[in-house]
């Protein structure tokens, strides 16, 4: 081994032990603040979840029986009149862990929500297993839901004629589960007026809306649709707003709406386009934003379970908090700093 290679290995060496020591040594694990908030908001996902598992099985209400997941009542049809797209399966089981209530506590608590805050959900039907656990995880926050919500869903989500996102959210709004409402039920699909959905389709939307004392509003085109939810969201000027699933009128119709980042939106998301959604809309007024879409993605961002079997598997990162050891991490640093400063090192 020459006198070069011995430098680099020599060199390579000191900094992975430097990383190394700090991994073992240099990072304190203890229970994250909000840990009580995150067991409650889990909790009353679950009783929540079981509510619909309850309600779909007495009335014979479909589901895909032959899911894993446990909570599969969560879970719609391939296909039905109420599918505005298709959509993944698998995203919609990754989606029914109920830990995910405790993720958006803590998700929702670094952007800042307290007790007696408002967060806006923007709800469409095609996951509303997590549109639950949102809800959720607000109110063990101690704040206040206000939720608008679109009817169409894509594949596997509230596509069940008897079990769309308005008949869930009647299910559950009962005390001891969660006390949830839409301020304001639209039809989903193109336009936010059901367009791409066939009559049948549109018609069992209508009579749903009307079955729960709703009108479906005719919006004449999607801006409307857009502007409405944005006077909503102006006038509650809410502490954060979370967006679930990919409504029309929440992300627009303009060329960036399909690559939206998704979980916390940083500053500097969304676009100026003429036909953008509400969602950026807001952003654009500085309200914190959390977008759930690309589930698995986002599972595996935070260390949920995004292949669920037949349990979902416990990960603790979410409720745990990690904290720098000071003294650690300068050493580390310096012996790292150390090795690259090393007289007579040289890359020639």
């Amino acid at each position: 081994m020459t006198p070069r290679t011995c430098s680099l290995a020599l060199t390579f060496a000191l900094a992975v032990a430097g990383w190394l020591a700090v991994q073992a040594f240099g990072l304190s694990r203890m229970p994250h603040p909000r840990r009580d908030a995150m067991r409650e908001a889990t909790d009353r996902a679950e009783r929540a979840f079981a509510v619909v598992d309850s309600v779909k099985r007495a009335e014979g209400l479909a589901f895909p029986a032959d899911s894993p997941v446990p909570w599969r009542a969560l879970l719609g049809e391939d296909y039905t009149p109420l599918t505005t797209t298709l959509g993944a399966r698998e995203a919609k089981e990754v989606s029914t862990n109920p830990a995910w209530a405790a993720l958006l506590v803590r998700l929702l608590d670094e952007a800042g929500v307290a007790a007696g805050d408002t967060v806006a959900l923007l709800v469409s039907g095609s996951f509303p297993a997590l549109a639950l656990a949102t809800a959720a995880a607000v109110e063990a926050l101690g704040a206040e839901s206000l939720v608008m919500s679109s009817l169409g869903a894509s594949s596997y989500g509230a596509n069940v004629r008897g079990a769309t996102w308005l008949d869930i959210e009647s299910w559950v709004s009962r005390p001891g589960v969660l006390d949830l409402r839409s301020t304001l039920v639209t039809a989903g699909g193109e336009n936010d007026i059901g367009g791409g959905l066939p009559i049948e389709g549109v018609a069992e939307l209508a009579e749903t809306a009307r079955r729960h004392g709703r009108t479906l509003p005719p919006y004449p085109d999607l801006a409307a649709a857009i502007a409405a939810r944005g006077e909503r969201l102006a006038r509650a000027r809410p502490a954060a707003v979370v967006n679930i699933g990919g409504g029309q009128a929440a992300l627009g119709r303009c060329p960036h709406a399909a690559i939206l980042p998704v979980g916390p939106w940083p500053g500097s998301a969304g676009c100026d386009c003429p036909e953008r959604g509400a969602l950026t809309r807001i952003a654009a007024r500085g309200a914190p934003l959390i977008h759930l879409l690309e589930v698995r993605r986002l599972a595996a961002r935070y260390g949920l379970d995004f292949e669920p079997g037949g349990r979902y598997r416990d990960h603790d990162t979410i409720t745990t908090a990690v904290r720098p050891r000071p003294a650690v991490v300068l050493a580390a640093l310096a012996l790292i700093m150390a090795a690259l400063a090393r007289p007579g090192r040289t890359l020639k």
